[in-house]
C-alpha cells in the first residue's frame, strides 16, 4: 500500500513540475506579465491534474474489479484531496515570485 501510495504522489508531482516548461514555452520572452505568467502555469498545472485524476478514477474501476478496496479508496480520496492542496500551494508560489 506504501508503495502505491508513494507511486501515485510522485506520478502527480513529476506531472506538475513538467507543466512548468511546457506552460514557459507559450510565454513570450520580450513581454513579461506576471499575472499572464501566472495563469499560464496554472492552466498547465490543471491540466496535468486533470490527466492524473482520469488515471486515478480509470484505475479505482480495475482495483473495485481486483477487489483491493483500500487501494481504490485512497485513488479516489486522492483525486480530490491531494492534487487541489497542491495546486493552491504552486499558484500561491507562482503569485508570489
Amino acid at each position: 500500500m506504501i508503495k502505491h501510495v508513494t507511486l501515485r504522489i510522485l506520478l502527480l508531482i513529476i506531472l506538475l513540475f513538467l507543466a512548468i516548461p511546457i506552460a514557459y514555452s507559450f510565454l513570450d520572452p520580450n513581454r513579461r506579465c506576471s499575472t499572464g505568467d501566472a495563469l499560464s502555469i496554472s492552466f498547465w498545472m490543471l491540466a496535468a491534474y486533470v490527466i492524473w485524476s482520469i488515471y486515478l478514477v480509470v484505475e479505482s474501476i480495475f482495483l473495485h474489479r481486483k477487489k483491493e478496496i483500500t487501494k481504490r479508496n485512497f485513488n479516489l480520496i486522492a483525486v480530490f484531496i491531494l492534487p487541489l492542496l497542491l495546486f493552491l500551494i504552486s499558484v500561491c508560489i507562482t503569485l508570489l515570485t
